[in-house]
């Protein structure tokens, strides 16, 4: 276990300044750059050092990107936050969220991963849904056309 600001962690995630940490019970915790809120705080604030991640969520995993974070919960709920602007947080919306919200479309995820402006989930099927920018045809669905929301990839 890492032990960071006081608290032993059993994985971590990095994204581009911002670092999270989940301990072994599933609290989430992130420190660095937050002019996103990629922090899940509540705040925009930079931390140095590890702060709660708001909500009070028990994540099983955590991915981090340039400027957002997802995780997933034990029951297959996904969750994200911090910078929006191509619907990476996948619940709908282009607004930028401080704090997680959950991934909207009903699809229970064991895993997620966030990538620079897009995120994608496997559920334990082994299918893969992936939201957000899609210029370069990152969502697998066939399109370049930006999700809000997961879709799925296809073959």
């Amino acid at each position: 276990m890492l032990v960071a600001g006081g608290v032993s962690f059993a994985a971590l995630t990095a994204g581009h300044f911002h670092t999270c940490g989940l301990t072994a019970a599933g609290a989430a915790y992130c420190w660095g750059g937050n002019i996103n809120s990629q922090l899940g705080d509540g705040t925009t604030t930079d931390r140095s050092s590890p702060v709660l991640v708001a909500g009070g969520l028990t994540l099983a995993a955590a991915s981090a990107s340039t400027d957002h974070t997802c995780g997933v919960t034990a029951a297959r709920t996904a969750y994200c936050w911090g910078g929006n602007g191509f619907g990476d947080l996948g619940d709908g919306t282009l607004i930028a969220r401080s704090s997680p919200v959950p991934v909207t479309g009903g699809v229970s995820f064991a895993a997620v991963s966030a990538g620079g402006s897009h995120t994608c989930g496997l559920t334990a099927a082994g299918a893969a849904y992936c939201w957000g920018e899609n210029s370069f045809g990152q969502l697998g669905d066939g399109t370049t056309t930006g999700r809000l929301t997961p879709v799925p990839v296809v073959q």
